[in-house]
């Protein structure tokens, strides 16, 4: 009897818990069309004061994110060039995390809108608006 019981017990919080039918651990459903990645890709790496740009798409549980790893001219004004790469990643895949990992002259660049810190969906959509924004920074960097 107590084996029943413990079945039950783990069944109910596995529903309860969202795991039940109808729920799901992948990225959500778009209201959007997201601009394909090879686009936004070739956009970043097109852009002025980008020297070099490796960017790929995560989609491991559990967070799917971009990953860009960019290397900025020395002229390049980074503020700048880093809130636009920023813009671009959000009109991609809905709810997707964002990590840019940036070098200028030898030395790690962030973006200071963000403090210095990770970046989370709620910083982004306060930044850019609600997905899939237009591409373009604020303006206040």
């Amino acid at each position: 009897m107590s084996r029943r019981l413990l079945v039950l017990v783990v069944a109910v919080t596995w529903l309860i818990s969202g795991c039940g039918a109808g729920a799901s651990d992948g990225p959500e459903r778009p209201d959007y069309t997201p601009v394909p990645d090879h686009k936004l890709f070739s956009q970043v790496a097109a852009l002025p004061g980008v020297e070099r740009a490796d960017l790929s798409y995560n989609d491991a549980w559990p967070e799917h994110s971009y990953i860009a790893t960019i290397t900025l001219s020395s002229d390049a004004d980074a503020q700048l060039v880093l809130d636009t790469i920023y813009a671009k990643l959000w009109q991609g895949r809905p709810g997707a995390g964002i990590l840019v990992e940036a070098q200028q002259n030898g030395s790690v660049v962030r973006l200071d809108a963000f403090g210095g810190k990770p970046t989370t969906r709620i910083a982004l959509e306060k930044r850019y608006g609600p997905q899939p924004g237009d591409g373009t920074p604020p303006g206040d960097s």
